[in-house]
């Protein structure tokens, strides 16, 4: 493909006047402006679920569904794309799923698409619905279902705002937003993402681009004469830097003009080394004029920020390519089925990973609607208790650790109590700041930009890190130097945690932490006397608040008795009330669901 750089539209082109607070300049501009591809009404969500086939239980793989297992499945009448391909695997061959705990449901699903937990309100209301697609639907609609994906997304694309240009960051995060709320259908975004500068100026060589590339898209790295073929698309991007007029000095990639047409005197050679062969003859080359760079480092190269729709469109060939393989809808679906399993559900029942393509595709490659069908699937919303053990995981539902921000925000909105928060986006909101020692001073535009993104700045225009320090301890808020988050469970951790939750509760009532109405029943004064009905009370109210539940009776017998070992006496709400929610939170109920 040989394209003319016209001064066409630009991505990126007008950069004086930037609003701080939509910074955002780049590829992702220039699609999913009109209306949804889908109207998010996808059929085929919550089926009510059937009895397991009499015939003896599957004991241990392989498993095999024959023709009368497969017709017991057709006669059930399924229409989840996920339960119709379980059945195979589940109830067909005589396993049983287990009961779905409302309760548990509420607490997962809010979980995996919101970031938190839920409160006792959207306990009672929005997961009081008889449909759990409608539930599932209203939270698909939420702000924080789209932050949940622009996190994952920052994870997987490694955010770093001293690696990438910041206006590209917010614009590779807008082109998220757009396809989570079904304006990009995903081989379109995948196309857009697999050559935005987030991932061209993250990476060195063509070769490393395209096996970044690869993974994200295809959950493999690539073959030797893969990786080159697909490399010689990426060979027209260098790496370089840019005077902005607000941010100083920024990384932003540039076109190298490399491989350039007949029209500039190129030869054969030329145009082979940005040719592609392996999927098709795909020949890349863009045509240099007058926009390119005349003197400096960048001599000879154009700004990327210059390109034209036409010449975005151009390079965006790499993900084009990948999404004509199997292997790249494949990949998309077990993204979602990892994100709310915890494990690779389509490689364990490959019947589901077959079902959920071919839903995807029939909803216009929507990936919204992949979310609903799991979302809504009995293997996801089955309790994760009381089950038998199995060599299958898909016969109880998931259980999985909370993250670092989903435990942190969770416990700041139950108890009222307020850290801050991070941005993904910004990872190192300080270059903003304060000065670096390279001749980059902060400017108004600067602060406003931190002002106006997730970090909060305090009275005295400070940067609150305090919610930053408890969740990198713990794996969070990755600053994506070379790698991101991680996940575990150690002395260190507990050791962070237990300092946290002591934070928030005042176990020893120091006279800090939350509003300690938060933590009584509505009405109740913290001076009020303590016997066993109040501190049942209490415990009811708080199990509530955190855990989503009633307590059990085992628990309210446990808080009867600890009211009367309560020192000194007379003991008071509060001093039962500050220690109970220390327990309460430091369970393993906070930190598993």
């Amino acid at each position: 493909m040989i394209l003319p750089a016209t001064l066409g539209a630009s991505a990126c082109l007008d950069v004086e006047g930037m609003d701080p607070a939509n910074p955002q300049r780049g590829p992702g501009e220039l699609v999913g402006n009109g209306d949804p591809i889908t109207d998010g009404n996808f059929t085929g969500g919550w089926d009510t679920p059937p009895e397991p086939n009499q015939v003896p239980p599957a004991l241990e793989e392989p498993i095999v569904c024959d023709a009368q297992c497969q017709s017991y499945c057709d006669s059930l009448g399924l229409s989840n794309p996920v339960n119709i391909g379980a059945c195979s695997s589940l109830w067909g061959v005589g396993l049983a799923s287990q009961p779905v705990d409302r309760r548990q449901a509420c607490r997962k699903l809010h979980a995996d698409m919101l970031g938190r937990y839920p409160t006792p309100a959207e306990v009672n209301d929005v997961c009081n619905e008889e449909d759990w697609g409608d539930t599932v639907k209203a939270l698909m609609r939420s702000d924080e279902f789209v932050l949940v994906q622009q996190r994952r997304w920052a994870d997987a694309m490694l955010y770093n705002n001293r690696a990438v240009n910041v206006e590209r960051i917010y614009d590779m995060d807008d082109l998220v937003r757009k396809a989570y709320q079904g304006y990009v259908p995903w081989d379109l975004f995948a196309s857009v993402a697999a050559s935005h500068p987030v991932l061209v100026r993250r990476h060195t060589t063509p070769g490393d681009r395209a096996e970044a590339a690869f993974k994200l898209f295809l959950h493999r790295p690539p073959y030797e004469d893969e990786r080159s073929d697909m490399g010689r698309l990426y060979s027209v991007w260098s790496n370089g830097y840019r005077d902005h007029p607000f941010l100083g000095t920024v990384p932003d990639p540039y076109v190298n003009y490399d491989c350039v047409g007949t029209n500039q005197d190129g030869t054969p050679a030329d145009q082979g080394a940005c040719t592609s062969i392996l999927w098709g003859y795909h020949e890349l080359t863009l045509e240099p004029d007058g926009r390119r760079e005349i003197t400096g480092d960048q001599e000879g190269w154009m700004w990327s920020g210059y390109m034209s729709a036409e010449e975005w469109e151009a390079v965006q060939l790499p993900g084009r390519l990948m999404a004509t393989e199997d292997s790249f809808w494949e990949a998309a679906v077990d993204d979602v089925l990892m994100q709310y399993f915890g494990y690779d559900l389509g490689t364990e029942v490959p019947q589901i990973r077959h079902e959920l393509v071919k839903y995807l595709l029939e909803n216009q490659a929507d990936i919204r609607s992949v979310h609903f069908a799991v979302a809504t699937s009995i293997p996801y919303l089955q309790s994760s208790q009381g089950a038998q053990e199995s060599d299958f995981p898909w016969t109880m539902g998931p259980l999985k650790q909370a993250t670092p921000e989903m435990w942190v925000d969770s416990i700041e909105r139950m108890a009222g109590y307020q850290l801050g928060a991070c941005d993904h986006r910004i990872p190192h909101p300080e270059d903003y700041l304060y000065a670096d020692g390279n001749g980059n001073e902060p400017n108004g535009w600067t602060f406003a930009l931190v002002n106006n993104s997730r970090w909060v700045i305090d009275q005295d225009k400070e940067l609150e890190t305090s919610y930053r320090g408890v969740t990198q301890s713990l794996g969070g808020c990755p600053t994506n130097e070379v790698s991101g988050r991680f996940t575990t469970i150690s002395i260190l951790n507990t050791a962070v945690q237990e300092a946290f939750i002591a934070e928030v509760c005042d176990p020893s009532l120091l006279g800090g932490g939350a509003d300690v109405s938060m933590l009584l029943p509505q009405g109740m004064s913290p001076d009020a006397a303590l016997d066993a009905g109040t501190a049942q009370d209490i415990v009811t109210r708080q199990t509530r608040l955190f855990y989503g539940r009633e307590p059990y009776p085992s628990e309210l017998e446990a808080a009867a008795g600890y009211s009367e070992q309560c020192t000194p006496k007379p003991c008071t709400a509060e001093r039962f009330a500050r220690p109970a929610c220390f327990a309460l939170l430091s369970s393993a109920e906070m930190l598993f669901y």
